[in-house]
């Protein structure tokens, strides 16, 4: 089976489906699946732009509300998490994972599925240990902190993701790396460090990326990792051995010490250790590897997209749900913490001991009799078109209940509880706009495809090619460190040409100088 892995959408959709289409003809392949790693955007009309977090002078409309109105079909089926920038008041309605448009599904805030054989896990959202334990307090219309921080990973989130059993994930998606990636033995940290010179000081303290995922990557030990967020592409292969801290996947000296902070146990790592005269402290066992790969986002000449082959994957080519995760979601659903306050969710080993069998085969059993596990491809519209909002139909301000996730939780015999918050008075617009209350009718997709746009080629993308040049000059990027939640991010400078990478050529200050709206946020 051919998988699609595709980094930061950031909206171009056309232009991905379009390079996917070239792809296939270049290598004479089938792609069966696409996956995004973020930033997808899912735009239904222009009043979803008060919802994502960039600055106004940024904010565009992009293609994706021609799939939400039916005026183009996804070609292929489109598997996609959250980032931080998204229209996440759409995003929220669809908490349990849901499709978006037809033949675009999206994962949810975490979630589980299967497609073809392959287990797919994901965590969508990004880092900030302000947030981590916090509950999902925010809710449409958001306040200007608020839309900083509802994306946001949560650690009730991780909480229900550790609950599943050790290498039973075949992928797992994550927008932000795992923490200690780019310090593990077997990548190319140097030539991530040429293209990314200003991401030297994390690196070096061990503080690129999530600590969360790190965990997950530790604790779970998926076949496959992908991301995207730092807008390059950097494969890496882990090696999970002894693990003495879950919070990073490093294996460095620390301190003057032997204590190596967890398994990466490669030759590399152990003949570097030598060298510096360290020793991996207790005996090193091989558990096993993770294969990590993170993308560029889409522009032109950057390595945005990689096929992927999984020549052992057998199943229907049709999203499915997972049994066990949806266990996972019951037995935890009174759990979910709804407040701005530190909750407390234990994330040890024994406290995320994974379902029963017994309910597990409740699950199964629910599922057999509403027709089996496929996905349903039940998308509804609960948001105007971009046609209807330019011709005056505005959207309600408030949290709407969307029907698939009526629908889900009714299988699962469980109440909502996604609005619950709205009366909490935090997390809301305060006067941004007039709440009004209503029913509104869900409309169902469809349209019709017109014809392929101009593709989008990324450079030299090849199947399964591990490894690819990154020595091209450093694209210009603000790293966005946040200060505080109430603390906007407008920069000067206007809004960058859509040039290849070349034109940056030995330019190492361009990284500093462009006013570039992509705002990689570190979580600090």
């Amino acid at each position: 089976m051919k998988v699609a892995v595709q980094g930061c959408l950031h909206g171009d959709l056309d232009e991905i489906y379009a390079s996917v289409a070239h792809l296939e003809q270049h290598e004479n392949v089938r792609v069966d699946l696409v996956i995004s790693c973020g930033d997808f955007q899912a735009i239904r009309n222009a009043g979803d732009l008060s919802s994502i977090a960039v600055p106004d002078k940024y904010k565009e409309l992009k293609g994706f509300h021609r799939y939400y109105s039916g005026e183009k079909i996804a070609p292929y089926p489109t598997l996609f998490i959250g980032g931080n920038h998204e229209a996440s008041n759409y995003l929220w309605e669809l908490y349990y994972g849901g499709w978006v448009a037809p033949n675009i599904y999206y994962l949810g805030c975490s979630g589980v599925v299967r497609f073809g054989g392959l287990r797919i896990a994901g965590l969508s959202g990004i880092f900030d240990s302000r947030s981590y334990r916090l509950g999902h307090f925010e809710h449409p219309p958001y306040d200007r902190g608020s839309l900083r921080t509802v994306y946001h990973v949560r650690e009730y989130e991780v909480r229900k993701l550790l609950h599943l059993k050790e290498r039973s994930v075949d992928v797992f998606l994550s927008h932000d790396w795992p923490r200690g990636v780019a310090n593990c033995g077997c990548c190319n940290r140097a030539r991530l460090l040429r293209s990314k010179p200003y991401f030297r000081l994390e690196v070096d303290r061990d503080e690129l990326g999530s600590p969360a995922a790190a965990r997950l990557c530790n604790r779970i030990k998926p076949g496959h990792w992908f991301s995207a967020h730092f807008h390059v592409k950097f494969p890496a292969v882990i090696h999970h051995g002894n693990s003495i801290a879950e919070d990073t996947l490093t294996a460095r000296q620390r301190g003057g010490t032997s204590d190596v902070p967890d398994g990466w146990m490669t030759p590399e790592v152990l003949e570097r250790l030598g060298r510096e005269g360290g020793q991996p402290s207790g005996r090193v066992t091989d558990q096993g590897q993770t294969k990590f790969l993170a993308l560029d986002k889409c522009l032109p000449n950057r390595d945005f997209l990689q096929i992927l082959d999984f020549p052992e994957a057998a199943g229907p080519k049709v999203l499915e749900h997972d049994a066990e995760w949806l266990a996972i979601v019951k037995r935890l659903h009174g759990e979910m913490p709804m407040e701005r306050r530190p909750a407390a969710c234990a994330t040890d080993a024994a406290s995320c001991p994974g379902p029963t069998a017994e309910e597990v085969r409740w699950v199964a059993s629910r599922l057999e009799a509403a027709g089996g596990a496929a996905i349903k491809d039940s998308f509804c519209r609960t948001a105007p078109t971009q046609a209807e909002y330019e011709m005056g139909a505005r959207q309600v301000g408030h949290h709407v209940r969307n029907p698939q996730t009526l629908a889900l939780l009714e299988l699962l015999d469980l109440p909502y509880q996604l609005d619950r918050n709205e009366g909490m008075g935090f997390g809301g617009g305060r006067g941004h706009q007039h709440r009004q209350r209503g029913n509104q009718q869900p409309h169902r997709g469809g349209g019709w495809q017109p014809g392929p746009p101009a593709h989008l080629v990324p450079s030299a993308v090849y199947l399964n090619q591990a490894v690819m040049a990154q020595d091209q000059n450093p694209e210009a990027i603000d790293i966005d460190i946040d200060v505080g939640v109430d603390v906007g991010s407008e920069g000067p400078g206007a809004a960058p040409a859509l040039v290849p990478a070349q034109v940056y050529l030995n330019s190492q200050a361009a990284a500093h100088d462009q006013g570039n709206p992509e705002e990689i946020d570190l979580g600090l």
